[in-house]
């Protein structure tokens, strides 16, 4: 089982220029980092992300503390020690010795994520605005993905954006 930790705009965008197209959102680099890193004691989670995403301006090809940082890519792919380069999906979710597993981009590891029987749960900043991404992700709310009460949920507004992270599964 994994889980999926995304933030989208109003048409599904979650990039623009390799990098995110809203100012930095508080709120949510906080309920990013908390989502991903909580592990029991002793143990710590694993991130998955696409290559581009490990080169974005936010990662800047620098481990994200106190979690394995596993970076998919097809082709051969140097990463500094301590961080995974794979070469599919499948294993970055096969990595033995994580509590969780959190895939947190890009769009193309989305779009083969939301298809997996083993996702669990989407976690999902719905970024209220619509920006000129030039990168977007699959509409979960027609591949039938419904909200889930949980106790993070939040609704916000920081640089004038309004912003909430709800908690999806299939439905």
């Amino acid at each position: 089982m994994f889980d999926v930790v995304v933030a989208a705009d109003l048409d599904w965008g979650i990039g623009k220029e390799n990098a995110l197209p809203w100012p930095k959102l508080r709120a949510d680099l906080r309920h990013f980092k908390k989502t991903t890193s909580t592990a029991s004691p002793g143990k710590r989670n694993a991130i998955v992300m696409g290559r581009k995403t490990w080169q974005s301006k936010e990662v800047g090809c620098s481990p994200l503390q106190n979690r394995l940082n596993i970076v998919v890519s097809r082709g051969p792919f140097e990463v500094p020690a301590g961080v995974l380069a794979v070469q599919s999906l499948d294993a970055a979710l096969s990595v033995p010795e994580v509590e969780s597993i959190f895939l947190v981009g890009g769009a193309g590891v989305i779009v083969e994520a939301i298809e997996r029987p083993d996702l669990r749960f989407v976690y999902l900043t719905r970024v209220e605005s619509r920006f000129e991404c030039d990168t977007v992700m699959p509409n979960l709310d027609e591949r039938g993905f419904v909200k889930v009460e949980w106790e993070g949920e939040l609704k916000a507004e920081e640089h004038d954006v309004k912003f909430r992270i709800e908690r999806l599964r299939r439905g």
